[in-house]
């Protein structure tokens, strides 16, 4: 197995997120992301728009009340096993309450492999290099796995807070 490449996506990477949106189209659990419902309308047309709309969100936003972020993709021998957001800005919108600086999901035919730990302990190092030093991140109460990968790099429990249609668990990491 080759080593797990984090990055942004390019007008390349059109077949890699077609497989990665079916991946996740054929998921039956509870915790699937935003980021495929956005992904399943997208055409080979709209790809490089698609590329440059996410770039533009790392400085601009939409919505006032929207936090600037970075998506990246995880991909291991050219295949998309995850995605990651950092949200640049947490007293945007929802983000301090329950939405976190860190939103992530790894495909169904990669989980189990730790894969969404390489990227989250990426997304920590992103936040250090902008010199953002406590970082929150949540997890759907029920999500064993997500909590599992948020204590396993450096979270504490704040406490659990009713959102998103269910209870949400609030980790915070110090990463002075």
């Amino acid at each position: 197995m080759n080593k797990l490449e984090i990055r942004t996506l390019t007008p390349a990477d059109w077949e890699a997120v077609c497989a990665f949106r079916d991946d996740w189209a054929r998921d039956q659990g509870e915790f699937s992301i935003d980021e495929t419902k956005l992904l399943s309308a997208l055409t080979k047309d709209d790809f490089e728009a698609f590329v440059c709309k996410m770039k533009a969100q790392e400085t601009e936003v939409a919505q006032e009340n929207w936090s600037t972020a970075s998506k990246y993709y995880a991909f291991l021998d050219g295949n998309i096993v995850g995605n990651i957001s950092c949200r640049w800005q947490i007293e945007k919108g929802n983000l301090l309450e329950w939405g976190g600086h860190i939103g992530y999901g790894v495909a169904p035919s990669y989980r189990g492999h730790h894969f969404a730990r390489k990227m989250v302990q990426f997304a920590l190092e992103e936040y250090r290099k902008k010199g953002i030093l406590k970082v929150m991140i949540s997890a759907h109460e029920n999500n064993e796995a997500s909590k599992r990968t948020i204590v396993a790099c450096g979270g504490k429990l704040e406490n659990t807070v009713s959102a998103d249609g269910g209870m949400v668990c609030r980790y915070w990491i110090d990463l002075s």
